[in-house]
C-alpha cells in the first residue's frame, strides 16, 4: 500500500492514491475509510492520524489493509472517499523522535569524496526538526557556502528493538520513503578537518526532505534492488540502485540495535550514492525512487 499523510481544506489526514499505479491521480481519504471499516463492524477505532498509527495499529499487516480495501471497493465507497480541493503533502512522520543517517554507504560515493569505503557502518544523526515535506522549500541562510543534495531510500521503524539480528530486522520496518539528506557541504568538510561531528552541518531546518509516499514492505519486498534518481532542475545529477549499498538494511539495523534502542516512527537513511552536487537558491530538486513515487524540493534563500 502507498499512503500520505495530507492536508486539505483544514485537516489532516491519511490519503491513499485510488489508483496505485497513478500516485498523483485521485486520493482516497484513508482515516475515513478505517473510521467507516471500524463502525461496519460494531467497534471503536482510534481514528489513524498518522503513519506510525495506522502502521502499527489495526492495519499493521498487509491482511488488514487489504481487507480495508476490500472494504472500500466492495461497499462502492470510492467517490465518497475521494479527496476534492487542494492538497498539500506533510512529511510522512512531522517529528520523528530520531534520524539516523549512514555515511558512506555506497563505495562510489566514498570515492567521488576521496574517503575510504568504511569497514562497519557510519552512522550520524539529524535533527528532527529539521524534516519538511514534499513540495516544500528547502531554505539556505546567508553565507553557507556550498549545499549539496543526497537522495536516499528511507525507513521508518514500526516495532521497537534492542539488539535484534537479521533475521529480525524485516518485522522492525514499517515503511519505506524517499528522504533527501541536504547537507552544507563546505561546513561538513571543515568539521571534519577539526575532527567535530557532522551533527550541524546536516540539521539546518528544512534539510530534510522526506516522502510523499510510504510503501509498506508487502508493495516493495526488494527494496535492495530499486532505482534511485536525482534531478536538479532537469539535469540528472544522481543515478544509481540500491544493491550498490555496502551494508544492506537488515546488517545495519542489526549493528545499530547493539547499542540503540529503536520505537515506532524513526527514520533510517540508508546513504546516497555518487553523483552529489550543489544546488542553489531557484533550483528545483526532484528525487524518484522505483515504485516509491517523487519528492520535490524548490530551493531558496532565506532570508
Amino acid at each position: 500500500m502507498k499512503l500520505a499523510y495530507v492536508e486539505s481544506q483544514g485537516k489532516r489526514f491519511l490519503a491513499t492514491p485510488q489508483d496505485a499505479g497513478n500516485p498523483e491521480g485521485t486520493l482516497l481519504d484513508l482515516s475515513r475509510a478505517a473510521a467507516c471499516h471500524a463502525a461496519s463492524r460494531g467497534t471503536e477505532l482510534k481514528y489513524p492520524d498518522s503513519v506510525v498509527d495506522f502502521l502499527t495499529g489495526e492495519y499493521g499487516t498487509s491482511k488488514a489493509r487489504k481487507q480495508l480495501v476490500d472494504f472500500i471497493e466492495q461497499h462502492h465507497l470510492t467517490d465518497d472517499l475521494a479527496v476534492t480541493g487542494p492538497v498539500r503533502f506533510l512529511p510522512p512522520v512531522p517529528c520523528p523522535q530520531k534520524i539516523l543517517a549512514l555515511g558512506r554507504n555506497y563505495a562510489a560515493h566514498a570515492a567521488e569524496s576521496n574517503l575510504s569505503v568504511p569497514k562497519e557502518p557510519i552512522i550520524f544523526s539529524k535533527s528532527p526538526m529539521s524534516v519538511i515535506g514534499h513540495e516544500d522549500a528547502v531554505l539556505i541562510p546567508p553565507d553557507t557556502g556550498r549545499v549539496d543534495h543526497e537522495i536516499e531510500l528511507a525507513v521508518i521503524i514500526g516495532r521497537q528493538g534492542y539488539r535484534v539480528n537479521r533475521t529480525q530486522a524485516a518485522e522492525m520496518v514499517a515503511g519505506y520513503t524517499i528522504l533527501n539528506d541536504v547537507t552544507a557541504r563546505a561546513m561538513q568538510i571543515r568539521d571534519m578537518a577539526e575532527a567535530s561531528p557532522w551533527f550541524r552541518s546536516k540539521s539546518f531546518d528544512t534539510f530534510c526532505p522526506m516522502g510523499p509516499w510510504v510503501v509498506t514492505p508487502d508493495d516493495m519486498p526488494d527494496p535492495l534492488h530499486v532505482d534511485l534518481e536525482l534531478r536538479v532542475n532537469d539535469d540528472v545529477r544522481q543515478s544509481s540502485n540500491t544493491r550498490y549499498m555496502i551494508f544492506d538494511i537488515p546488517f545495519v539495523l542489526e549493528f545499530i540495535t547493539q547499542w540503540i534502542t529503536v520505537v515506532p516512527g524513526d527514520i533510517l537513511s540508508t546513504g546516497t550514492p555518487e553523483g552529489i552536487s550543489e544546488v542553489h537558491p531557484g533550483e528545483i530538486m526532484t528525487a524518484k525512487i522505483q515504485g516509491m513515487g517523487t519528492l520535490r524540493n524548490p530551493v531558496k534563500s532565506l532570508t
